[in-house]
């Protein structure tokens, strides 16, 4: 029995292993040792590198990092061939997207085999093949037309936005959730770029940025507490109480001990509380005075960061200001949101206007979780196909368009 065991323990690794092998050669992480310096000719190679140098080139690419020189090894050369097939495809992982939850999957298989095939006289053709995203031949159009005019600090800018439609293909879904924090806009579009659902939203202010990422959205969670984050709840609300205790009752403030239990605020001696010493938390109850509003929707990750209603929906009226939360994005059309991701009417019409009270948090778990990418595009189309400029809102940049 035990010989069958450590037979059964020894197939399970090896079958794990081997799985593991395959989606690192093909989805994963690949090395540069992959390339096979056999099976291939340099000379017409070179002849087909030179050709996608111009075709990347065309739209946006930095070649510079993929020029060869005759003293290159065959090896070399034939690592910087398929690595510009690859950004051809795949594009680069945005420089500012700093957490990745979202498996990306770049087929070095078939950038190696193209190169094998007939030293890449093919890999143009398969290229073209290659879905692109929405607006991409036209933002292409407008970086060439950028370049031959020299306005080449603009065209910089389109060339991220051609790139972050390139790193889509790293990802195979029928439909994904962006929110452009320049834009401070959020659209869900499917495979093809088609916008199904585009809303504002408010964003993090400067000195509380909105993070780039890439995640999934898990759950809705109708009449949520907001948990205030500790940083808030010591440099914002604890200073308020101090001065006046009644700011908890004012706005529905509940404070929790390190037992999640809830503490009566007049058993605290606040004047000797500090960022130091204070061993609480404070937690906003749920209703219409929420600063979460009525809707939460839950990411997974980084960290505190997530979409949710406000109880201040008028400031998408009043105000173009789009960039003055903590970091969370308030969303114009939770409702409508909610029931997209969804797949059904979960809320009706009048959900927002109800508003009732004394209600506990309940969650929704969405039928699968739902792609979403946050990032920091300046420059795009827009819905009638015209070149839009966005400010840098964060002074990520150092300069103006």
């Amino acid at each position: 029995m035990e010989r069958r065991n450590l037979i059964i323990v020894i197939a399970s690794a090896v079958i794990v292993l081997l799985v593991g092998w395959f989606a690192l050669r093909h989805f994963g992480v690949w090395s540069k040792n992959d390339v096979p310096a056999e099976g291939w000719d340099r000379k017409p190679a070179e002849l087909v590198m030179r050709q996608l140098c111009r075709a990347a080139d065309s739209v946006g690419i930095d070649t510079s990092r993929y020029s060869f020189v005759e003293t290159d090894s065959k090896k070399e050369f034939g690592e910087k061939f398929t690595g510009l097939l690859l950004e051809l495809r795949y594009g680069l992982k945005p420089s500012r997207i700093t957490y990745n939850k979202i498996p990306e999957k770049i087929d070095t298989v078939w950038a190696i085999a193209m190169l094998k095939k007939d030293e890449g006289r093919s890999a143009l053709d398969s290229l073209k093949k290659t879905p692109v995203f929405g607006h991409y031949p036209m933002l292409v159009n407008q970086f060439l037309r950028l370049r031959k005019a020299g306005v080449y600090d603009t065209a910089k800018y389109v060339r991220q936005t051609l790139n972050f439609y390139r790193y889509l293909n790293r990802f195979d879904f029928d439909r994904f959730l962006v929110v452009n924090i320049p834009a401070a806009q959020l659209n869900i579009f499917d495979r093809s770029g088609k916008c199904l659902l585009p809303m504002e939203v408010i964003a993090g202010k400067k000195d509380s940025k909105t993070p780039f990422f890439t995640t999934y959205l898990t759950d809705i969670v109708t009449y949520p507490y907001w948990n205030v984050p500790r940083g808030i709840g010591l440099k914002e609300i604890l200073p308020k109480v101090q001065e006046n205790e009644q700011y908890l009752e004012n706005q529905n403030m509940e404070v929790l001990n390190d037992k999640e239990q809830v503490v009566n605020p007049s058993d605290i001696d606040w004047n000797e509380m500090s960022a130091d010493n204070f061993p609480y938390r404070f937690r906003q109850a749920s209703g219409c005075s929420n600063s979460l509003g009525l809707i939460k929707f839950n990411l997974t990750g980084p960290g505190a960061i997530y979409l949710h209603d406000t109880n201040a929906r008028d400031l998408f009226d009043l105000t173009s200001d789009r960039w003055r939360s903590h970091g969370c994005m308030r969303v114009q059309k939770p409702v409508e949101l909610a029931n997209y991701l969804m797949e059904a009417q979960v809320l009706d019409e009048g959900f927002m206007n109800r508003c009732m009270i004394d209600q506990k948090p309940q969650t929704l778990k969405l039928p699968k979780p739902f792609p979403v990418f946050v990032v920091y595009n300046r420059v795009d189309i827009d819905e009638k196909g015209q070149l839009r400029y966005y400010k840098d809102v964060y002074d990520l940049d150092g300069r103006p368009m």
